[in-house]
């Protein structure tokens, strides 16, 4: 398939049109996990916003520019700790890992246990089925490299899907068909297969059914979740037909991640359609695009932009030669080891048997005049937050490489308990950071002997249950977390970003402290 046979600059105007458009679109609602009540886009729309989906692959563009064709993973690395700044979950931990040595395609698995399956690599396959154009096979190559960085498994798999349908489109316009050769350049038995198959076979209900039932069966509890995302996607493709007013308002009303789905599904309509048939869609947005980090383009204009990356998909060469490394768990281990581990001294476990007085008003289950305690107290320990406990013997010493403190893998007992953690932060200056907290049970933590944060809750472990500001005093400093453990298991993380007079999620991890 040639691309001089087909009006090629159109269709890529159309697809970087529609990614602006859908992000536009999507942004005022990002986040909102619920049916959006909208009757169109166009009432809520901004065009003005800069967007990390066009974003990165204007550094991408860039890279290709400069680098060539025969890129590598670590390429596009060095350009995102160069040029920017986004430290949002996913991009925050690859940048913590790369900085400290770990390289892709580990540096989106280790310490990214939570974000590894996000939205944030698909968002960014258009500029690999554009200079893939016809050439499936090749754009999926590009996306591993790209996806690797930050992601794994299933998000790999989505920017590799979306890369593939994108080159595809430029020459097919059946999007039923498009999405079912899409699936042939993912696993079979991975769950982005499985969710596009369920799809694919409801397409006589409802749209709003469709989308419940992705959600029942590929549900997450973060929004950026790629699964059930790309489900949003696939059901805006498919039940808006071609149109791409229609596409978008689907997209948007499904919620979720809201500007990544309109965007990446408005840019396959995009260049299906191709800018000029777009008719009145064409005019919602003038000739420019927003970059929010540190790359310069010649122009801001997104028809610019369609025609440099033409030039680079009439350029590419026939053969092109891509490393490409994947994960295995020996490489894993071997790549944490690159870091300097925390070091935890694990104290405990503390507990009681759980005191509960038995009901008077219920018969005796041992008897009359039998003092024993309740049944619930005989198969029940308790432990508490305000108690002090002796804290004994070291028990254990952990040198852990992620931010999850891996208690579990030590602490052999059942039941519930109460344990210590402690390590010593060595500053090179006073510093005042942040304290990120995963936690699924209750904490407290100290840092210096002060106690700046105790929470008493049972809840979902997250890297980002709770937080708080520290300050770190030049030299050595003790951190110290009583912990509890009240279910069946105890998840417990926490890491530490740079203060610098914003909110956390828009800062750095820091990679500079030492621990012993």
């Amino acid at each position: 398939m040639k691309i001089n046979n087909i009006n090629f600059l159109d269709k890529v105007h159309g697809c970087w049109y529609g990614k602006c458009l859908g992000g536009a679109a999507g942004a005022p609602k990002e986040g909102i996990k619920k049916l959006i009540d909208i009757s169109d886009f166009t009432e809520i729309y901004n065009p003005d916003l800069p967007n990390d989906d066009l974003d990165l692959q204007l550094l991408w563009l860039d890279v290709l520019e400069n680098k060539g064709y025969e890129i590598t993973s670590c390429d596009l690395a060095d350009a995102w700790t160069e040029k920017c700044w986004y430290t949002f979950s996913e991009y925050g931990y690859f940048m913590k890992n790369y900085m400290r040595g770990i390289k892709p395609p580990y540096s989106g698995i280790i310490n990214n246990s939570f974000f590894k399956e996000g939205m944030g690599c698909p968002i960014r396959s258009e500029i690999w089925g554009i200079i893939c154009a016809g050439r499936p096979e090749l754009a999926v190559k590009y996306a591993y490299l790209d996806g690797c960085l930050d992601h794994a498994d299933n998000s790999v798999y989505a920017e590799q899907f979306l890369s593939a349908v994108e080159a595809m489109a430029f020459f097919e316009d059946d999007i039923e068909k498009l999405i079912r050769q899409g699936m042939k350049y993912i696993p079979s038995d991975c769950k982005l297969y499985e969710c596009f198959e369920m799809i694919l076979s409801m397409q006589d209900k409802p749209w709003q059914y469709v989308r419940q039932e992705a959600l029942n069966n590929f549900g997450h509890p973060d929004f950026t979740n790629v699964v059930q995302n790309l489900a949003m996607i696939v059901i805006a493709l498919l039940y808006g037909k071609g149109d791409m007013r229609q596409t978008i308002n689907i997209a948007l009303r499904c919620g979720y991640d809201t500007d990544c789905t309109c965007g990446s599904a408005a840019s396959i309509v995009g260049i299906i359609k191709g800018y000029s048939n777009l008719g009145e869609l064409a005019g919602l947005i003038n000739d420019y695009f927003v970059c929010g980090i540190d790359v310069h383009r010649p122009s801001d204009s997104i028809k610019k932009l369609a025609e440099d990356t033409v030039r680079l998909a009439e350029n590419m060469p026939e053969i092109v030669n891509l490393d490409l490394i994947y994960p295995t768990n020996e490489g894993i281990e071997e790549a944490k080891k690159v870091t300097e581990p925390v070091k935890w001294r694990i104290y405990g476990p503390y507990y009681d048997q759980l005191n509960k007085p038995i009901n008077p008003d219920y018969p005796s289950p041992h008897g009359e005049g039998c003092v024993l305690p309740d049944l619930v107290c005989m198969v029940n320990n308790e432990a508490f937050l305000e108690k002090e406990y002796d804290k004994g013997e070291l028990a254990y010493t952990i040198e852990a490489y992620e931010d999850l403190i891996d208690i579990e893998g030590y602490i052999r007992m059942e039941g519930q308990y109460a344990c210590m953690a402690e390590t010593t932060v060595v500053s090179h200056e006073d510093k005042r950071v942040w304290a990120i907290i995963g936690n699924n049970d209750a904490f407290s933590l100290c840092v210096n002997g002060e106690k700046l944060l105790e929470k008493d809750e049972i809840r979902l472990w997250t890297p980002y249950n709770n937080f708080c500001l520290i300050d770190l005093k030049k030299g050595e400093n003790k951190l110290s977390i009583k912990l509890l453990r009240r279910t069946e298991k105890l998840k417990f993380s926490i890491g530490l970003r740079i203060y610098n007079g914003q909110h956390w999620h828009r800062s750095r991890w820091c990679t500079d402290l030492k621990y012993k």
